[in-house]
């Protein structure tokens, strides 16, 4: 028995090295394929992808070689491509360059049969949507679509000049329209192509324009000098636009003087509708809010029932907060919908504020509603109970049949194949591809799929979608182990601090890049990067941010920097997160003496959850080091510094702007 099992041991590792050997073969193949294709070497391409009728990313193959004879004009192997391969998301990429082709030979019958198995197509290319219609006989409609598409100041491309011409004929643009494009460009200071516009308008209304532009200038000035022509109602249109241009300048130089001129205008400017005095209104008071401006309580209790919303609700409650104002806070959370009241962000507050005015008892019996949850709020609430933080977690349980059942779907082969191939971005694309309406069992074998792949991103993203909310260790992996304990050696900060900063930044994805550019694990803009790297003299001028050694090693410095700078976990994550410089600002405006009060008065939305999750995690952290867990309430009260706007700070501080990374609230 035991020599029959050595053999069949044996005969297994060579079937496996067999195997391994085969598809790494076929990997060379496959790029080898792809070479020839891009060389127009089709025939030694057609050999070379005969030999991979079972690699999962063939398909890919004959994509790019239907995409390449479409650049040469031939559009035959398309259709049935699109086809044989409708499940691969590089088709999406397929059927847009065809669309395109195909409304540049003007077979627009064509172009209408495309769009209408791919109706996405319409929004991503409204330009050849339009004129697919036009050519259609839907007359009206595409004249609607253009009257839209020209009043947002789009360019009118070639494509669209016989639209544009018809357009014209039936006595467009009417005056509300070239107004509303106007106010495009003025909003964005293209002077030049608004007066353009303005060529047909008459000597007054041409002058209004002026005044516009004035107002840009200097909106208080302006609007003490308000034209009387402008007060008529036939000006209603150019009066609105240009009252909302001013207001928002205005407001953001002085929000008190803002407030002041619109309540002059709605005394003096009958014509201008009242629900767009109140509008305006809620905008400048929530300004105002952020700014934590003492006037704007009033200003948003003020406002209409018909212009609140949940976000004038939740600042109003944030000033009284700010102000201790107890019973202002019970009397606003009171009048908030039922499902508003529900979110654990008010049910806290709420309880405080009972305990403020004396109701103990309804205070812990509304804490004891959400103490055995886990977030920021859960974890504040057991505190104030004297409860422990209710970290036990669980694994995720799936048959292993719908995991089998998983990695043999062709998507999924296509995504591993992918990443042994180093394109993280393609498989991450296959992955979402073919999981996007999977149930939460499927979910499930993903999480652990992931899991073995050792793919964290992934793995935190799908056990969320399956509701696995319990598998914490899943959920907020320790990778990057080694570094991350080297940091925090080196720089005094925690561990648990630094996979916080992680996790909410990138998720563990250490190729992640954002919009604006930021990079990496810890989601360094390249220009931050390269200062703190001056500062630590590393040799490279340009940081290589995808490297999880180097990326932690200049985000946790920049981190500890900050920190010892505000001397404080939460200012410091908020610093992080919006720069330092904000945070700065907001301490002169609000108090840290209560630190819970501070953070959710923070102004941006982002920067306040992201202060909250990070202080939630780093409990989830410590739990997972198996350490005596700190408190969250004594990480929030730590010791913080006074600081001022002027102080000297880190060499790196000085170029902010290169720093914000994400567009704010």
């Amino acid at each position: 028995m035991c020599i029959q099992a050595f053999i069949i041991a044996a005969l297994l590792l060579w079937a496996s090295g067999l195997q391994a050997a085969t598809i790494e073969q076929q990997r060379n193949v496959f790029q080898q394929a792809r070479a020839a294709l891009d060389k127009h070497h089709i025939k030694h391409f057609h050999q070379l992808k005969d030999q991979l009728d079972d690699y999962p990313l063939t398909p890919y193959l004959d994509i790019w070689h239907a995409r390449r004879s479409l650049k040469q004009g031939d559009d035959s192997l398309v259709a049935a491509t699109l086809l044989a391969h409708a499940d691969v998301p590089e088709t999406i990429d397929l059927r847009r360059y065809w669309l395109k082709h195909l409304a540049k030979k003007a077979k627009w019958s064509d172009v209408q049969r495309l769009i209408g198995t791919s109706p996405r197509l319409a929004s991503r290319f409204p330009d050849i949507a339009m004129m697919a219609h036009w050519m259609a006989g839907d007359k009206q409609y595409a004249m609607q679509q253009f009257s839209k598409h020209w009043q947002q100041g789009k360019t009118t491309t070639s494509m669209l000049k016989p639209l544009y011409r018809a357009w014209r004929k039936q006595a467009h643009p009417t005056d509300i329209e070239r107004w509303q494009r106007i106010a495009v460009f003025a909003k964005k200071r293209h002077w030049k192509r608004a007066h353009t516009l303005a060529g047909s308008l008459s000597k007054q209304k041409k002058s209004w324009l002026y005044y516009w532009q004035g107002m840009q200038k200097d909106p208080d000035q302006a609007f003490q000098s308000w034209p009387k022509s402008l007060s008529q109602v036939a000006a209603i249109v150019p009066a609105t636009l240009i009252i909302k241009d001013g207001i928002k300048r205005l407001s953001r130089r002085d929000v008190l003087q803002a407030w002041k001129r619109l309540q002059q205008l709605k005394t003096n400017q009958k014509q201008v509708d009242a629900a767009f005095l109140h509008d305006l209104e809620r905008s400048v008071a929530l300004r105002a809010a952020k700014q934590h401006k003492p006037d704007a309580m009033l200003w948003l209790a003020s406002l209409p029932v018909t212009v609140q919303n949940k976000e004038t609700r939740a600042w109003q409650i944030r000033l009284a907060i700010i102000g201790q104002n107890w019973v202002n806070v019970l009397s606003v959370i009171e009048s908030m919908r039922a499902e508003e009241k529900q979110q654990d962000r008010w049910i806290y507050w709420q309880a405080k504020a009972l305990e403020a005015v004396g109701k103990d008892q309804q205070a812990k019996d509304q804490w004891g509603k959400i103490a055995a949850g886990r977030g920021y709020y859960n974890f504040l609430s057991a505190e104030q109970l004297g409860q422990k933080l209710q970290l036990t977690a669980s694994d995720i349980v799936v048959d292993n049949d719908i995991i089998l059942a998983v990695e043999k779907m062709p998507g999924i082969r296509r995504a591993d194949e992918w990443l042994q191939l180093q394109k993280r971005s393609k498989a991450i694309r296959e992955w979402h591809f073919a999981l996007h309406d999977a149930d939460k069992s499927t979910w499930k074998a993903a999480a652990v799929l992931a899991s073995t792949w050792h793919w964290d991103d992934q793995v935190i993203r799908a056990a969320f979608k399956a509701d696995e909310l319990d598998a914490l260790s899943d959920r907020f992996p320790m990778s990057y182990k080694k570094i991350v304990l080297r940091a925090a050696k080196k720089t005094g900060l925690e561990a648990a601090e630094i996979w916080s900063i992680i996790r909410q930044e990138s998720a563990f994805n250490q190729h992640a890049v954002s919009h604006a550019g930021a990079k990496g694990l810890m989601q360094l803009m390249p220009a931050t990067a390269r200062q703190v790297a001056h500062q630590l003299k590393m040799s490279k001028s340009t940081p290589r941010l995808f490297s999880a050694a180097v990326n932690i090693r200049l985000g946790t410095t920049y981190l500890a920097d900050i920190k010892r700078r505000f001397g404080n976990l939460a200012l410091a994550a908020a610093g992080y997160n919006a720069g330092p410089h904000r945070v700065a600002s907001w301490l002169k405006r609000v108090s840290f003496d209560s630190p819970e009060a501070w953070v959710e008065a923070i102004p941006f939305n982002e920067t306040r959850r992201y202060v909250q999750q990070v202080m939630a995690f780093v409990s989830v952290y410590e739990w997972r080091q198996k350490k005596q867990l700190s408190s969250l309430t004594a990480r929030l009260h730590g010791r913080a510094h006074k600081v001022s706007l002027n102080q000297a700070v880190v060499v790196y501080d000085v170029n902010l702007n290169s720093y914000h990374k994400r567009n704010r609230d």
